[in-house]
């Protein structure tokens, strides 16, 4: 499994917002923002409130590519790994409301309030390969891997 080290897990936090890219059944991919996340050391975990493209998606096929990055400074990262859905209680509900707590403080509004009153499912990625999206640096090498990259989800 990939470690993300302590400033991938800082820059990832700080942007507020990751872009989730799945493929499923139809062979059309699908990207969709998430705010309600957390990244630790060996995962990353979000909520998801619905049950629309991304969720049947993953239910065909749970290889994800997620893409953080900062449009001001041309930097970022994306991760290719494999998802799950945390479904054993209390870890389920720990890691939602710890969620939830984290973007109430940094986003109150009303929609966002709202939303999280919702029930949702709680998705762990492992990430298995990381790759810097800075311009200037080999975006097509990876910054950790515990798989050839070459050949990941390849059918």
């Amino acid at each position: 499994m990939v470690k993300i080290p302590d400033s991938i897990r800082d820059f990832a936090e700080s942007q507020g917002v990751f872009v989730v890219g799945t493929v499923g059944g139809t062979k059309f991919a699908n990207v969709s923002p998430r705010i309600f996340f957390k990244v630790e050391e060996d995962a990353i975990y979000w909520l998801d409130f619905f049950e629309h493209k991304s969720f049947k998606n993953i239910q065909v096929n749970p290889c994800v590519t997620i893409s953080v990055f900062n449009k001001n400074d041309l930097e970022g990262y994306q991760f290719r790994g494999l998802v799950n859905y945390i479904t054993d209680e209390p870890t389920k509900s720990e890691i939602k409301d710890s969620i939830i707590q984290k973007i109430l403080k940094t986003n109150p509004s009303p929609k966002i309030k709202s939303l999280s009153e919702k029930e949702a499912y709680v998705i762990q990625f492992e990430p298995k390969v990381c790759y810097s999206l800075n311009p200037e640096k080999y975006s097509d090498m990876s910054i950790g891997s515990d798989v050839d990259s070459t050949s990941l989800f390849r059918n």
